[in-house]
Formats: structure tokens, sequence, C-alpha cells
């Protein structure tokens, strides 16, 4: 099917935002895994503080700014974008306000919900490595290291701080199974490593060592660890950069098309789901391909849940992650 004026302006519009939004969070987290006091980490954990250490990885929200910014900078760009698929006449005269405090608010409560979620996981999943650490009976100089990785010149490398809490979970997992030689089978499954983040360049010395019936060095757990966590968050970090770009830039011509019609520069707006091809397709969002509603309604999914458009925050994870859904937007002007 070929594609709209709209859809193309709105593919280009995502790649560019996606792209500062990843780099962004790239930056933010860099900053982040910096900002945790290793020293307190240790003496924390030598007095069995389990909670306290685990809350050093709470992120402020100033070391998240970039990504604020980012999403901020995403959002206005879909409301700018509005003056593209307005009839000639009127787009001249649209000037979207990107500082309305409707604006303002809807912005910061995306930009504000996602570095809730970062730093809940980096908390999380601290808590979950100290207390597998423990069980284990790992040395805290280790357990350390996992959580916050290894310094590099003015950086640090690894650690836990931009993972998912499943990701975690996964990383925990492949310690286990590739320190016990009873498990190290299970790291396979048919002829890939069981998590696709692994990397593999290391399927060789696992493959060895099962054969020998003989589980990894702790220096070689480390590496596979270490590896597999460097790829889950750059994985990471292109979803929440995807997945935020497009939710920025729906949202902002969704408000774009609001200061329109608060503007009486038209006399209505009709927006249009149109459903977009994604690896894993929700049934809901095929069934409502097409529906037409007035600008200031919600789409009624066949779930019940009501959304102002493909993306809206209310549909949860659950119907926006992955999504590739989009609004047509159409106008009516006043007639003369």
């Amino acid at each position: 099917m070929r594609k709209s004026a709209q859809q193309r302006r709105i593919e280009q519009l995502l790649a560019k935002q996606s792209s500062a939004i990843e780099k962004a969070f790239i930056q933010a987290i860099a900053k982040a895994k910096l900002n945790v006091d290793r020293a307190e980490l240790l003496r924390l954990l030598e007095a069995g503080q389990i909670e306290r250490a685990a809350q050093l990885f709470r992120i402020e929200r100033g070391v998240m700014f970039p990504i604020s910014e980012a999403i901020r900078d995403a959002f206005i760009a879909g409301g700018m974008a509005v003056a593209d698929d307005l009839p000639k006449g009127l787009s001249g005269r649209f000037g979207f306000d990107g500082r309305h405090p409707r604006a303002v608010k809807i912005a910061e409560q995306q930009a504000a919900a996602l570095v809730t979620n970062i730093s809940d996981d980096a908390i999380a999943n601290a808590r979950k490595v100290i207390t597998d650490g423990i069980d284990t009976n790992r040395s805290l100089n280790s357990v350390a290291r996992d959580l916050v990785g290894r310094k590099v010149g003015r950086t640090r490398r690894g650690g836990i701080i931009g993972l998912t809490e499943q990701q975690t979970d996964r990383m925990i997992n492949l310690r286990s199974m590739l320190g016990d030689p009873d498990r190290i089978g299970e790291y396979f499954k048919g002829n890939k490593p069981r998590y696709k983040e692994s990397n593999r360049r290391f399927d060789a010395m696992v493959r060895r060592a099962i054969k020998d019936g003989k589980a990894l060095s702790a220096a070689d757990v480390d590496k596979i660890t270490d590896a597999y966590k460097a790829k889950a968050s750059g994985n990471r970090a292109k979803v929440i950069a995807r997945n935020e770009a497009f939710t920025a830039q729906a949202a902002g011509r969704d408000e774009g098309y609001q200061q329109l019609l608060d503007d009486g520069k038209v006399e209505s707006v009709t927006k249009r789901w149109v459903h977009g091809l994604s690896e894993n397709a929700r049934e809901g969002h095929q069934q409502i391909d097409g529906t037409v509603v007035q600008g200031d309604e919600d789409f009624i999914l066949p779930d019940g849940t009501r959304m102002s458009h493909p993306h809206d925050p209310r549909g949860g994870p659950h119907h926006s992650v992955g999504c590739r859904c989009t609004a047509f937007y159409r106008v009516r002007l006043p007639k003369n």
C-alpha cells in the first residue's frame, strides 16, 4: 500500500528524533553510572544493608535531563509538523505553541514517566544482583563490579543501570548456568544461545566447556555476562528511543491539531487510526484500522481501552511498545 504524505513525513521525523533520544539515553546512563559511589556501595554491602545499597542506584531527574530534552524536542517537532499537513492558506498562519500550559504538561509527563521507570528498574536490578551475590557467596568486590561496571578512563563500562528487570534476570541466570557444570548445557537452545542478546563470539568457549563437562572460570563468566549487559543495554536504548519518539511526535501532532481547534482556525478536525506494519501486530489495532473519530474524541479499542491517538500513554506499554500505528488527521475549514 502506498504511504500517504503524512506517513512519509512522520517516518522522516521519527528517524531523526529516535536517533537523538537514543544518544541522550546513552549519555544519561553513562552519567548515572558514574554517580554511584562505589566506596559507599561496598561499605553498605559489608554492613549487610541491602536496601540502602540498592537505593544508591536511584537516578536523579537532573541526570536524565538529556532524555527529557530530547523527548521535549520530539514533541515540539511533532506539533510543528502539523503545518506541513494543512492546506496552503492555513499552514502559513499556524504556529505551534510549545509553551502552551497543556503542551508543557504533556511533554513533562512523558519524560517524568520514563525517568521514573529507568530509575525504578535500576533500584530493582541492584536489589536482585546483591541478593543473588549473597546467596551464591560471591565476593563483595565481584558483586560491586557487576553492579556498577569497571572504570575505563572517565567512564564506566558494564553495570546494571540501563537494563530492564527482565534483562537483569537473564544476566543472573547466565551467571548461574555458566558457573555450574550441571547447568552449562542450558546456555544453548538449539544451535544458538538461549538469549538473543548473548555475544556469539563466546559460543566456542562455552561449547568446549560443555564437552569437557566443566563450568567456566569466574573470569570467563564475567566476560560473557559483561558482553550480554552491553548488548542488552544497547538494545534497550534502541527500543526506548523508538517508542519515546513515536509517543512524543504523536502527542505533539495531536496537541497541534487541538490548538488549531482552540484558536478557531478550523471548523473541525477528524483523525483516522492507521495500522502500521510491525513484527507482532496487535489484533485490536488491526480491528480499528480505518476508524475515524472527531479530533477531541477518543479511539475505543476492542478491549475497552480509550486512546486519543496511537501511542497515547493512557494505553500503557501493551498498546504502545513496538506499535507502528499512526493517526491521519483532516481539517475542515470554516465556511466563508
